[in-house]
């Protein structure tokens, strides 16, 4: 197991995955081409970066390394000064990821702190760009909920399944990061639709129209749509949010 040398930022959310066989499972599934390029996600004490540099070396591909500690993005530099292809910065997430410009598509890999897990999901979304793909580690119990369909749907797992189709890779126990978290993790698999149904410039009303939708989420649907609406897309009124279907909430959203 990785020794590591700074004091861990627990306001960080700094629980780090030292296991290689699910760094090595997580490159693997991200499908890396001569080309690619790839954005991590807090990179940390870099042993998924290990991982990701090695194969991205042998095809020929790029990546930027997102780390928002300044004490790691230092290993970091250090480790991968002279690999041109490799860029370390130091920055958050959650601000550099709407901001980057970048003509390709790319993919995203990375272990995500599970307390911004859902404001990542959205920023990956939302990004103007085309994220093609991406494989992140996050809590066990937040990849169950993005990965069911109706009748156990939730607001998440029914915006994401419009952009993207949402696959559990691997469970993984929650000894296999240091510190060790209270709770497992699982690696998900987003991979993004040929054609979504909504558009970017949809994207944020939609948000707004799936929360409104969900917003009774124990009630029925006339609390929140019309009945004359519902009958005349054929959804039964009496119904509850999480029994809806991707198509029919995107059909509600085109009509409303």
């Amino acid at each position: 197991m990785n020794k590591h040398k700074h004091k861990l930022k627990k306001e960080l959310g700094q629980n780090f995955l030292v296991e290689p066989n699910i760094a090595k499972k997580m490159v693997e599934v991200l499908g890396i081409q001569k080309g690619d390029l790839v954005v991590e996600i807090g990179a940390g004490m870099g042993a998924l970066t290990d991982v990701l540099v090695k194969k991205l070396i042998g095809v020929k591909a790029e990546a930027k390394i997102l780390e928002i500690d300044r004490r790691f993005v230092k290993d970091l530099e250090a480790k991968y000064k002279k690999k041109s292809k490799i860029k370390v910065i130091q920055g958050d997430v959650l601000r550099w990821l709407p901001a980057y410009k970048t003509r390709k598509n790319f993919k995203v890999i990375g272990s995500l702190p599970y307390y911004i897990t859902s404001p990542i999901l959205h920023s990956i979304v939302r990004h103007k760009n085309n994220i093609s793909v991406a494989v992140i580690l996050i809590q066990k119990e937040v990849a169950e909920k993005i990965a069911k369909k109706c009748p156990d749907a939730s607001y998440l797992s029914t915006y994401l399944q419009t952009f993207y189709k949402v696959e559990i890779v691997k469970k993984v126990p929650k000894d296999l990061f240091i510190p060790t978290p209270k709770v497992d993790g699982a690696v998900v698999k987003m991979t993004k639709l040929d054609k979504s149904p909504v558009s970017k410039k949809e994207a944020l009303d939609y948000e707004e129209f799936l929360h409104n939708g969900f917003s009774k989420p124990r009630k029925m649907l006339n609390k929140v749509f019309s009945k004359k609406t519902l009958k005349d897309k054929g959804i039964d009124e009496k119904l509850r949010p999480q029994h809806i279907k991707v198509e029919e909430w995107v059909d509600l959203f085109k009509s409303r």
